[in-house]
């Protein structure tokens, strides 16, 4: 019986079109969360569409200075799996993770410590799922004792305090809440079930690039190579069948990957 490879690509940097594109913008920055932690916002996806790209906002040079100035960023993006589909629901909060309980869920992208720009993504988001991009700026990875070696993360918050917060998203006024886990995307992808719920405000600042039929994006790729092959509980593995699979390269990017056998 033949192999079917399924896999999905990412690659660090582009240039694009914006013809059939709609670029959403996370509000103007309010302040900045530093921390080996990541902050981003979960949504309810109220249809479906592509995200092409993502950005981690820029920071405040005169109140952020470090996060301001730093070069690169880490990103992922998430689904969570185990939430009612025929009704409003939140993730599990914080108190909830400490307690020993988890948010199951699928990583549909993951860009670690890669240059700061927008990054290919092209992930599917299919109506009344549930997802969560959380990303930041962060230094190179090993460059100074004074960003934690490169994994704080510069989680710049946005500007309108409290309350409801929605967003535009393919058209559709959509209610963001923001998401949270306590490690470092620039160690690598968040650990199984340990995103979560973190409240109605202060969401940081992940840009999209929401695009539809032809999106004229000119790859540019770079000469990589692949570091390893770790599976969904972040275990190193030298590849097996019917199971997803993440390549991870030394430029910073991941390829998910599905051999059907």
């Amino acid at each position: 019986m033949k192999n079917l490879l399924l896999f999905i690509i990412s690659i660090p940097l582009i240039s694009f079109s914006q013809v059939n594109c709609d670029t959403v913008y996370v509000e103007p920055e309010y302040g900045e969360y530093t921390h080996t932690r990541t902050r981003g916002y979960w949504f309810r996806a109220n249809s479906s569409f592509t995200i092409s790209a993502v950005r981690a906002a820029d920071g405040d040079p005169t109140t952020h200075p470090r996060g301001a100035t730093a070069t690169n960023q880490s990103i992922e993006i998430i689904q969570f799996t185990s939430l009612n589909l025929f009704s409003d629901t939140i993730p599990l909060g914080y108190n909830d993770i400490i307690a020993g309980l988890t948010n199951p869920h699928t990583s549909l992208f993951h860009a670690q410590n890669v240059p700061l720009g927008w990054v290919s993504c092209n992930v599917d988001i299919i109506q009344d799922r549930y997802y969560a991009i959380l990303g930041a700026k962060n230094a190179p990875l090993g460059t100074s004792i004074f960003n934690n070696g490169g994994t704080d993360m510069y989680n710049a918050t946005l500007s309108s305090g409290s309350g409801i917060t929605k967003l535009l998203l393919n058209g559709d006024s959509t209610v963001f809440w923001r998401a949270a886990i306590q490690e470092s995307l620039a160690d690598g992808p968040g650990s199984q079930g340990q995103f979560f719920h973190d409240g109605p405000h202060s969401q940081a600042r992940i840009h999209t690039l929401i695009c539809s039929g032809s999106t004229d994006i000119n790859e540019i790729t770079t000469d990589k190579e692949l570091v390893k092959i770790i599976d969904q509980l972040g275990r190193e593995t030298k590849g097996r069948t019917n199971s997803p699979l993440f390549y991870i390269y030394n430029d910073g990017t991941s390829e998910k990957r599905i051999i059907i056998n």
